[in-house]
This record gives structure tokens, C-alpha cells and sequence, in this order.
């Protein structure tokens, strides 16, 4: 089933002509939970392609539109998130598949087909916010924490006045 989803990210490399080309790819849940160790566990939207092929290169445009489920870091409550960006990426045709940069990469020249799913992904990563904030808690001057230990806590004096038991058995100690 993972396949077949990636599968659909697929661009046959040898049927294009040197020029612009447009490709529509849906983002389905199923997608985003393709990739192991994954930042988003669930999403949905739609990312456009527009791909400039010449003799010894590809431009690839990307333009993402996408809701994914994220995890509040002060409420622990899930909430969606709507992401939106344009990205671009140049890939080269040479001997050997390598990624030179964060927006340059190689591949083989004699390549047959182009899965950009991974491109994809990792663009939708790349815009999670840092600090996930439920939006009812993001007008909140000063977001305090929402979820609270249950456990109770030693005050200030208590803690002073507590005494790790290992040092008292190493008090007891005559040397």
C-alpha cells in the first residue's frame, strides 16, 4: 500500500520533452504516513509542479497547499494547522544520484523516473511552525501552560529541608 501511494509521485523522465510541464499530485492522508519518523502523522491538500526540463537540468516549482494535524506544545491538544509555500528545487543530470545542496541535487542522467514525493515532504516539514500553538491560546499575551503535573510537588522550605538518604548513610560512615 505504501508504494502505491509513492508510486503516484512518479514522473517518467523519458516520455518529456525538453520545456515546461505541469503535474497535480493530491496529498492524501495515507501520504503523509508513508514516511518513517514523520513530523505530520496526518494531512491532506494538493501540491502543483511546474517542471522546466532543458538538456542538462530540470527546474522543478513546487506549490503546496496543505491542513495537517499538529500537536499544541502548551495545551497537548491536536489541532490543524494550514500550510501554504513555493518551493523551488534544480536538479542536474549527471553520473551518480547526490544531493548537493538543500535546493540542488543530482541523479543519474540515464534515470527512467523521478519520484518527488520525498521533495514533497520534506517541503511540508520544512513550514511546521517551531512552536506549536493551539490557536485559541495564540491572542494570549503570556500562554501559560495548560497541561499540568498531577503529581504533587515539594515547596521551597521541603525541598531545603529533604535529605538525599544516600548522604546520610555516607555521614554514618567513621573513617
Amino acid at each position: 500500500m505504501k508504494t502505491n501511494v509513492l508510486k503516484s509521485f512518479d514522473i517518467n523522465l523519458t516520455r518529456l520533452k525538453n520545456g515546461k510541464h505541469h503535474f497535480q499530485f493530491e496529498l492524501i492522508p495515507d501520504f503523509f504516513e508513508t514516511f518513517e519518523n514523520n513530523l505530520v502523522k496526518k494531512g491532506f491538500g494538493s501540491a502543483s509542479l511546474v517542471l522546466d526540463k532543458s538538456e542538462s537540468m530540470m527546474t522543478l516549482n513546487f506549490t503546496i497547499k496543505t491542513e495537517i494535524l499538529l500537536t499544541c506544545d502548551i495545551s497537548l491538544k491536536s489541532y490543524r494547522e494550514s500550510l501554504t509555500c513555493k518551493k523551488k528545487h534544480i536538479v542536474k543530470f549527471g553520473l551518480t544520484n547526490e544531493e548537493l545542496s538543500d535546493e540542488i541535487s543530482t541523479i543519474d542522467s540515464a534515470m527512467q523516473t523521478l519520484n518527488v514525493s520525498s521533495y514533497i515532504y520534506e517541503f511540508v516539514s520544512l513550514e511546521i511552525p517551531m512552536k506549536k500553538v493551539h490557536p485559541n491560546l495564540r491572542n494570549q499575551e503570556r500562554a501559560e501552560l495548560a497541561y499540568k503535573d498531577e503529581t504533587p510537588s515539594l515547596n521551597s522550605q521541603e525541598k531545603d529541608n529533604a535529605v538525599d538518604p544516600r548522604w546520610e548513610a555516607l555521614k554514618k560512615i567513621k573513617l
